[in-house]
């Protein structure tokens, strides 16, 4: 048996403007992954712009006072890398990965879409028409598009229920000056974690960033900005599909929360992997669909829990009596010790493979700092693993799957499946 790999750290700093900086080093690799968090999304935005944080996400690649889109593009494809975005419903990031002798280029070029982006206005009209693409080809699927409709649900007024996506119509409402504007009082200092994982020195990546971000301005969010209270979607949507896409779900736990490590066993026995209940009951014993699983969502104050399927619309009812079965028995009766044993092995498992990849290790490291404000260590994170017990499980579900499920189902008979 070879030796256990070097032990890593991760080092945390706070700029002078109050920007974190997180970096993780990791000597058995040659490359660095490296991005900038903001703390925002569909939840911090204006209302009746919802929207406008993935619209803004997508211009921060058009162009900055020193490089056109063009440029952006082939300073990192010269270095085979690669640069990427996303938007969450709570975050905004843009990332690099780079061989390690590339990270100087990497923070240069993340800092100046961060700092110098122009967001040309012929762009940004181009941009509101390619995202008007990205919202047509999300309505033609029922399998995503229904993932925000269940928080919606299960989360009903809150603004985090909102489409990351936004409609054709708050998208229509954008216009260019919005957009300088949410992203001028969005991204400070006080808001943004810039991260590293890899092949690198953490006090060398700290005076790096503090050279090339040390201009992110601090707060200038307004105190006084009005939330977003969004009405809750409807439950069926009558749709000429192939299959019913359904799904069920009741509040969760935030993302920190003491409870989350059996809230993650109750996940996976529930509908986590190829083993889990709902996998084995209605895929595997019954054929009734392709697709079937359940996954949790923990945000800042809030979350969900959630099980998806889809089916052949004459078995869509079956499969979501058998989901409601599952609620009860879980709550009722909980686990047993060979699934709880089970269950923390596939939980460590897949943990332990997921840190591999350095992107993993630096988001995982990120939105510990986001989300919980310090660094959970491996060893935290197994430990707490293997503390849960059968009675903790229970405990939950009894606390989680005895309140009704709040259901939303797309296809031919989405009125039979939301009608418990």
């Amino acid at each position: 048996m070879t030796d256990a790999p070097p032990a890593t750290a991760v080092t945390k700093k706070t700029a002078a403007n109050g920007l974190r900086v997180i970096c993780e080093r990791i000597p058995t690799v040659r490359s660095v992954a490296a991005g900038v968090w903001c703390r925002a999304g569909v939840a911090d935005e204006p209302p009746g712009l919802n929207g406008i944080s993935h619209l803004i996400e997508h211009m921060f690649f058009k162009g900055t006072t020193r490089r056109t889109a063009a440029q952006i593009a082939a300073e990192i494809d010269g270095v085979g890398g690669a640069l990427d975005a996303f938007t969450e419903k709570e975050n905004i990031s843009f990332f690099a990965h780079v061989l390690y002798e590339h990270l100087p280029l990497a923070l240069d070029l993340l800092s100046d879409i961060l700092l110098n982006s122009t967001f040309p206005p012929e762009e940004f009209a181009k941009e509101k028409n390619v995202v008007a693409e990205e919202i047509r080809l999300y309505e033609d699927s029922p399998d995503e598009k229904i993932h925000d409709l269940i928080i919606g649900l299960v989360l009903p007024g809150q603004a985090i229920g909102m489409p990351i996506l936004g409609s054709f119509d708050t998208l229509a409402a954008v216009d260019r000056e919005d957009g300088v504007a949410y992203r001028d009082e969005t991204f400070t200092a006080d808001r943004i974690v810039v991260a590293a994982a890899g092949f690198v020195e953490p006090e060398e990546f700290i005076a790096e960033v503090e050279k090339y971000f040390g201009a992110v301005p601090g707060s200038r969010r307004p105190a006084d900005r009005a939330p977003s209270f969004p009405p809750a979607p409807p439950a069926a949507y009558v749709k000429d599909t192939e299959q019913t896409h359904f799904c069920l779900g009741v509040p969760g736990l935030p993302y920190g929360h003491p409870d989350r490590y059996a809230l993650a066993t109750l996940t996976a026995v529930f509908g986590g992997n190829a083993s889990s209940r709902l996998f084995q009951k209605v895929r595997e014993e019954r054929g009734l669909a392709y697709s079937v699983y359940a996954y949790s969502r923990g945000f800042h104050e809030t979350g969900a829990l959630v099980a998806y399927a889809g089916t052949n619309p004459a078995a869509a009812v079956e499969t979501r009596d058998i989901i409601l079965k599952q609620y009860d028995e879980l709550a009722t009766c909980g686990i047993d010790a060979e699934e709880l044993s089970r269950t923390r092995e596939y939980l460590k498992g897949t943990l332990m493979l997921s840190l591999e990849s350095t992107a993993a290790r630096m988001g995982r490291n990120v939105r510990h700092e986001v989300y919980m404000g310090r660094h959970v260590s491996l060893e935290e994170t197994l430990a707490g693993v293997d503390a849960v017990t059968v009675d903790d499980v229970l405990r939950l579900a009894g606390e989680l799957f005895t309140r009704k499920p709040a259901i939303v189902a797309i296809g031919p008979n989405a009125e039979d499946v939301v009608n418990l």
